[in-house]
Order: C-alpha cells, then structure tokens, then sequence
C-alpha cells in the first residue's frame, strides 16, 4: 500500500514537474518573439528616420510649400492661323498650374477668331482666359504684344511668362507645376529667368496630324545650336518704365537681374550657350511637318510667288539642318514651291 501511494506522489510531481517546464518553455518563446518583434520595428524605425533625414528638404517642399503658394503665374502669348494647336497649348499650361492665359489674336480679317474655339470659350467662362484683338498692322508684333501685355497686367502676378504657341515648358521633374518652379529659393534674387529652348524634329511626318505636338514629335534635333535661344519668364510689379525695347521675343534687354533656369546669374542676352537645362527646358517645336512649315511661314494673305532664290534656299537649308533629308520631303518641298512661288 505504502509502495503504492509513494508512486502516486512521484507521477503526480512527475506532472507538476512538467507542466511546470513547458510553461515556462512557452514563456520563453514569448519573450523571445516579442523581443524580435521589437527589435525589427526599432531597425525599420531607424530606416525610415535616415531615408526622411536625407529627403527633408524635399519632403517638406513638395508636400508644404505647394499647397501654401500664393504665387500667381500668367502667360502671354500670340498667335496667328494657329488656331489647331490652341487646344493642346491651354490644356498644357492649365495643368502646369498657370493662373491666366492672354492671347493676342493676330489672325487675318476673315479668318477663324480665337474667341470661337471651344477650349476659349470654356476657359473665358472660367476666367482662365483672355483674348486681345491685336489684327491691326503694327511693326514688331511679337514683341509689341509682350510689352503691352506686361504694362497692362504685370500689376495683377508675381510672375508673367512670354511664350509661343509652339513652345511647352518642360521642367525638372522634381517641379510638378510653375510655382513650385518660381518658388524655388535659387530664384529668389531673380527678376527675368531665361530658359532653353530643346528643339524638336518633325519625327518624319508629312503633314498635320490632330494631336499634341510633345506627343507627336519625340524626337530632338541634333542641330544642337539652336538650342543657345531662350525665352523669358519676368517679374510682375517691376517699373515697366525702366524697360528698354530692344524687339526680340526672346529677353527683354534691362538692368533688371537676369538668370537661368538653374538660377545662375546671366546677363540681359537672348542666347545662352551652353544651354542649362538643370530647372528645365522650353521644348519648342519649330518645324512641325513639311507642309506645316510652310504653313507657319507664310500666315499673311500677300502675293509670295515673287519669293526670292535665296529665301527658297534658306528655308530648304533650314529645315533639314534640324530634320532628316528624305527624297519625299525634298519632292514636297518642291511641289509646293511650283504650286504656290513660281
């Protein structure tokens, strides 16, 4: 009996014994997971501060300083039997953030009016356009349009961009739209930011085509040179005054600080070579198509068949120094000088 009740108690201290053991085996593993899960939240802690630690100046920027901008941008640009590509041009520029857009109608009499084009009709609506008749006959009418649209309204940005129908900013991607850009710190001492022109191809096309010109032409021209042009973003609020008409579309010659897309300061010139393209670039379409060039040289309804050899040479030179040489352009190019200048 006695043997009996001994091997009771040593099963029953046997069991206790092992509960005893696993409870603490399985506390152990608890303590060791918890312990591991604490260890990898510190490690990604600690990567999440380095990686915001590198980026804080962009994050804040981006995320901040965006959305609390006051900066008011506006474009002035004119334009003449371009009305097909006024549509692409607003809708770019709207999305860059742009706060206004002046046109200056320099159509024909007789011609299409910007005002009837449904994009101006909405963006008229909206209060995001404006359309100057500017048809009468005056010298230098690029340039003469510039000035009178910042006396008119330089008062009314901070900024105000002069720009052509064919010409589409591009800015370095970390900029999502043109106050971002004109925000930038760089710029601060800058009254004129001069940028860049990219030139593009006529990527083999023949004739118009219903689309965007960045999306139909992709291809840069390797007639690098063209690319020392620049046009102008200037300033608003500046004494007009004090301007000085030199007649180029390109800077307006002033002793107002002048720099380049990077905010490296320049001088008042309306080349810049070697181009910078850091802040970004004005990809400018400047051929488009054959048939598209001679369109956009020949807008005014006068009498061109008395045009000269050497103008003929000049623009047959010119066009393939920035595009590809090929027998169906040269026989297009031939064609319509028949057609049209003899």
């Amino acid at each position: 009996m006695k043997s009996l009740l001994y091997n009771k108690k040593i099963r029953r201290k046997y069991k206790n014994a092992k509960k005893k053991y696993y409870r603490i085996k399985i506390t152990e593993f608890s303590l060791n997971e918890i312990l591991i899960k604490i260890i990898i939240i510190i490690f990604l802690l600690v990567i999440a501060f380095q990686i915001l630690k590198r980026n804080k100046k962009k994050f804040l920027y981006n995320n901040l300083k965006i959305k609390s901008s006051n900066t008011k941008v506006a474009m002035c640009t004119i334009a003449k039997k371009e009305n097909r590509y006024i549509k692409y041009f607003v809708e770019f520029y709207k999305k860059l953030g742009y706060d206004h857009i002046y046109f200056f109608d320099n159509n024909e009499p007789g011609d299409e009016s910007i005002n009837d084009l449904e994009i101006v009709k909405d963006g008229i609506k909206e209060g995001f356009i404006t359309v100057i008749d500017y048809s009468a006959k005056i010298p230098n009418v690029v340039t003469q349009s510039y000035y009178d649209c910042y006396e008119k309204y330089n008062m009314e940005y901070d900024w105000i961009s002069f720009y052509d129908i064919d010409e589409f900013l591009m800015l370095d991607p970390k900029y999502s739209t043109i106050q971002e850009y004109l925000d930038n710190p760089r710029l601060n001492s800058c009254e004129l930011v001069k940028i860049n022109w990219r030139v593009y191809t006529d990527n083999d096309q023949l004739d118009y085509v219903d689309a965007s010109p960045v999306d139909r032409f992709p291809n840069e021209t390797n007639y690098k040179t063209e690319n020392r042009h620049v046009k102008s973003t200037i300033r608003g609020r500046l004494d007009y005054k004090k301007f000085k008409r030199n007649y180029s579309p390109h800077s307006i010659y002033s002793n107002i600080s002048a720099c380049s897309s990077s905010g490296k300061t320049t001088g008042w010139s309306y080349y810049l070579y070697p181009p910078d393209f850091e802040g970004g670039s004005l990809n400018h379409y400047v051929t488009k198509s054959v048939r598209e060039f001679f369109y956009k040289k020949y807008k005014t309804k006068v009498d061109t068949r008395n045009i000269s050899e050497g103008t003929k040479r000049y623009l047959f030179n010119y066009f393939f120094s920035v595009n590809r040489k090929t027998k169906e352009k040269v026989d297009i190019f031939n064609e319509i000088y028949k057609t049209n200048y003899k």
